[in-house]
């Protein structure tokens, strides 16, 4: 499960310094190479891997007895040579998300928009999932050299929101399968779940965080995966699903804070999906909003001024 666990050390190696050298001084800090060059490297690597690859698309169009339902990737040559290349493949796609140089560390400030692509080759018949939601996921993580540096066997839950940008942003593209199905001896099946892969630029992985389970500083990713099922999180249980709690829309939920100045002098430092009152006003967020029978929420705004009143603390 390296996705989530290095995931959680990658934030906190971005903020201070990422790698290091001795000469006859002491320690050097060296900072992560800036963005844009590692955005055109990344995005050179990405095309050329697209244009010379194909996955089984005609074992998926056409599936014979047998066939497992696994994505296999290869390249296009000798009696592969009339493959469609994944670059032309009508499954192939891509998802747009920004991505700030503040998150690396790097000496110049710069904001570019990255892209994650993806194959589907099965789209599930379930709900799509939000980069906020729990999935559970069967997946396999490799470079594009074809190493795998991670997987599992079965599917296990993922609350995306402790994974890597490019996995949790880029399984939004697949849906999840049918209903669960009991089959009378403990086991579960789950029919038409969707089964695809997602290639992300480093910069949405581990960018400069080298050294960890085989995965080389600035290196593309690609995830196969299945799709089993999808749950909606609301982690602190305020009524709001936490996928809107992103105000800003930038798929990232840590930098949603409404009341961190009050936060600032107590050190607590809650973003909205993790604070059950996100105004800080003293009144609970589940008792500022309306929750309909059939699931639907309303936002009051007691004071007309545009805001409402669980991101206003000036109305109780």
């Amino acid at each position: 499960m390296k996705i989530r666990s290095l995931y959680l050390l990658l934030v906190l190696v971005f903020l201070t310094i990422v790698s290091c050298k001795k000469d006859d001084d002491g320690v050097v800090f060296v900072p992560p190479q800036n963005l844009s060059e590692i955005f055109v490297q990344d995005e050179a690597k990405l095309q050329a891997y697209f244009e010379t690859h194909f996955y089984n698309y005609e074992e998926f169009a056409n599936p014979q007895p047998g066939f497992d339902y696994k994505i296999v990737i290869d390249t296009i040559a000798g009696a592969n040579s009339d493959k469609i290349s994944l670059k032309n493949s009508p499954s192939f796609g891509f998802n747009s998300v920004e991505v700030n140089s503040s998150n690396f560390g790097t000496v110049k400030e710069e904001s570019i928009a990255h892209k994650i692509y993806y194959i589907i080759a099965r789209q599930g018949v379930g709900a799509s999932p939000t980069f906020a939601d729990s999935t559970y996921v069967q997946y396999e993580g490799s470079l594009l050299d074809g190493s795998i540096f991670d997987s599992s066997s079965a599917p296990v839950w993922f609350d995306l929101t402790t994974n890597i940008p490019g996995f949790s942003q880029g399984i939004t593209s697949l849906k999840a399968g049918g209903d669960f199905i009991e089959n009378g001896d403990g086991t579960i099946t789950v029919n038409d779940f969707g089964i695809g892969a997602i290639f992300m630029p480093s910069a949405l992985a581990y960018y400069s965080n080298s050294g960890n389970s085989g995965i080389p500083a600035y290196s593309p990713l690609v995830f196969k995966l299945n799709l089993v099922a999808v749950s909606e999180i609301d982690h602190d249980r305020d009524g709001i699903p936490s996928y809107m709690e992103d105000l800003n829309g930038n798929g990232n939920l840590s930098d949603d804070n409404t009341d961190i100045d009050t936060e600032n002098s107590t050190q607590r430092f809650l973003p909205n999906y993790v604070d059950s009152d996100d105004d800080g006003d003293g009144k609970l967020t589940r008792d500022e909003i309306i929750i309909n029978e059939d699931g639907t929420i309303e936002f009051p705004d007691a004071d007309g001024d545009g805001v409402p009143d669980y991101l206003d603390k000036d109305t109780k």
